[in-house]
């Protein structure tokens, strides 16, 4: 049983090792490149990052050789590509992400828990206390991690060198 139990876990941790991996095989444009801010379409809705450390975001409007103009709300913001640290298209929270995070960490909380009440009490417990609690901690995970989200999916489109 504990050697079920173990080879789950690693191949479980294993499968999250290569998780990040997959999505980062893509391939994309240099990101100091400001013809990529030029192209973008008109009311995409970006992230803009200035070099004082500020953080901007809006509905892109347009943007020429040495400006980038985009509305956040009803203001109008217009700065100079010498004062950008990094432009990014907003893409929301990653549900996804946060449901593999928020799984992980449950699973390893209720086999935690299980682990501490079953071993102690091994002769008067049923054999299958941890896994259960390794399984309700990782529903209870992926579900919080589902509703909150983990990370953003903002993509890179100019980053200044």
């Amino acid at each position: 049983m504990t050697h079920r139990l173990l080879a789950l876990g690693l191949a479980f941790a294993f499968a999250l090792a290569q998780a990040p991996q997959a999505s980062a095989q893509g391939v994309r444009r240099a990101p100091d490149d400001w013809a990529a801010v030029q192209s973008l379409s008109a009311g995409e809705k970006i992230i803009v990052r200035t070099k004082d450390g500020d953080r901007l975001s809006g509905r892109f409007d347009s943007a020429s050789d040495l400006l980038i103009n985009f509305t956040d709300g009803r203001k109008k913001i217009s700065l100079t590509r010498e004062s950008i640290l990094r432009v990014q298209l907003d893409r929301g929270n990653s549900r996804g992400r946060g449901v593999l995070f928020g799984a992980a960490v449950g699973a390893a909380a209720g086999f935690a828990l299980g682990a501490i009440l079953y071993f102690p009490y091994r002769d008067d417990m049923v054999d299958t206390t941890v896994p259960a609690s390794t399984a309700m901690g990782l529903a209870i995970g992926a579900g919080i991690g589902a509703a909150t989200g983990k990370g953003n999916k903002n993509e890179t489109v100019y980053e200044a060198p």
